[in-house]
C-alpha cells in the first residue's frame, strides 16, 4: 500500500505537468486546478484519497486486470489522475466549481462534481446552425 500523502504528491506532480496549478496544501488535499480563464477547487482528503486508492481493484480499473502486481499502483494513479481531467477538460459550460472525493450512502467513495451556473452556451453562442442537420441514421455503405 502507497502511503497517502505519496499519493497525493504523484497526483499534484502529473497534474502540474499539464496544467496550472495553485494553492497547494498536501496537509488539506487541495489545490485549484486552472485552464480558459476559470479555477476549479480539488479537494482530495488524504484519508478518503488513501480508502479510494486501495479500493480501485479490477472490478471497478479494467485496466488492473491487465497489469502485473508490481505496476498495480501507477495503474490506480492513472486512473485518478485521468478522472480528474476528464472532469475538467470535458466540462463544456464551464460550471465545474469543485472536484472531490466524497462517500456515497452505500460507503464506496467516488470523485464527485460541484456546478456553478453555465459561464458559457453550447453550442457556443454566435455559431450559425443555420442549414445543418444532424441524424442518427447511419449512412448506407
Amino acid at each position: 500500500m502507497v502511503d497517502k500523502e505519496a499519493i497525493f504528491d504523484a497526483i499534484a506532480e502529473t497534474l502540474g505537468r499539464r496544467h496550472q496549478l495553485s494553492d497547494l496544501n498536501p496537509a488539506a488535499g487541495t489545490f485549484d486546478l486552472h485552464g480558459e480563464g476559470r479555477s476549479v477547487r480539488v479537494t482530495l482528503t488524504l484519508n478518503l484519497l488513501e480508502r479510494y486508492f486501495d479500493e480501485l481493484t479490477e472490478k471497478n480499473v479494467i485496466a488492473l486486470f491487465y497489469t502485473q502486481r508490481d505496476a498495480r499502483d501507477e495503474a490506480r494513479l492513472e486512473h485518478i489522475i485521468m478522472q480528474i481531467e476528464e472532469s475538467f477538460e470535458s466540462d463544456m459550460s464551464l460550471s465545474l466549481v469543485e472536484l472531490r472525493l466524497e462517500r456515497s450512502i452505500k460507503g464506496k467513495i467516488c470523485l464527485a462534481e460541484r456546478r456553478g451556473p453555465n459561464r458559457r452556451s453550447f453550442p457556443p453562442a454566435g455559431l450559425d446552425l443555420e442549414g445543418i442537420s444532424w441524424t442518427a441514421d447511419r449512412p448506407d455503405s
